[in-house]
């Protein structure tokens, strides 16, 4: 609709503001859906596939955007419905999957830093039970 001036003498209306994701950022809702769908992939270890397909299809993320309407009712599983509808306006925006490759990759930097520890600690503790057999 064409905007009309004010007649003179009158404030022009107030426009209402812009939700964040408007403006280019994300809610903390679209963080935590965001967030929930790494982990997802993460802790499945998908997390090469899940980085290879989101880079495949940046270029195409509004096609692939209403693509992922078509696919809703096989995705319920991950979200309920008004969580899958916000997912699919985050990834229309370009930028939006590169935040959730980051989200991705640093999700699975801790997980395989907190495997490397616990594998660390498992090995101390072996060492230490033979150390303590082989002592007379």
């Amino acid at each position: 609709m064409p905007r009309t001036p004010s007649p003179p003498g009158e404030a022009a209306p107030a426009k209402a503001a812009p939700a964040k994701a408007d403006r280019g950022g994300l809610s903390e809702e679209d963080e935590r859906i965001l967030d929930r769908l790494a982990e997802f992939a993460v802790s499945r270890h998908m997390t090469v596939p899940a980085i290879l397909f989101l880079e495949s299809v940046k270029p195409l993320s509004f096609l692939g955007s209403q693509a992922l309407y078509f696919f809703e009712p096989m995705v319920r599983a991950l979200f309920t419905v008004p969580e899958y509808e916000r997912f699919a306006a985050i990834m229309e925006r370009r930028e939006n999957i590169e935040v959730l490759l980051v989200k991705i990759e640093t999700k699975d930097e801790s997980a395989r830093h907190a495997e490397r520890e616990r594998k660390v600690a498992e090995r101390a503790a072996r060492d230490a039970a033979r150390k303590g057999k082989g002592s007379p």
